[in-house]
């Protein structure tokens, strides 16, 4: 099995957005639930599928599953914006 991708660099920053769900200031880094291989019992998704999540729209995400689907578009948007900041060949 492969070792799931964890940066703590990029938990950070994800945690400096504000909360994909309704704007407010995030307090956690949720990670994709609800994907096949990617969650389940004492599993968590790797790092790169990462959002940012006020406290209370994260508890709203692990008890809803409603509200799984949308989590691809959020984590895009996500990736997105690191790539835009962070790639130093589009810097220059």
């Amino acid at each position: 099995m492969v070792k799931a991708y964890r940066n703590k660099k990029y938990l950070k920053w994800v945690k400096t957005l504000p909360c994909c769900i309704c704007h407010t200031p995030a307090d956690d880094s949720h990670h994709v639930i609800g994907i096949g291989h990617l969650s389940g019992m004492g599993m968590k998704a790797p790092d790169n599928y990462a959002m940012p999540l006020c406290r209370g729209c994260h508890t709203d995400m692990h008890n809803k599953p409603a509200m799984w689907p949308p989590q691809w578009e959020y984590i895009a948007r996500v990736q997105a914006q690191w790539i835009q900041e962070h790639d130093e060949d589009n810097a220059k």
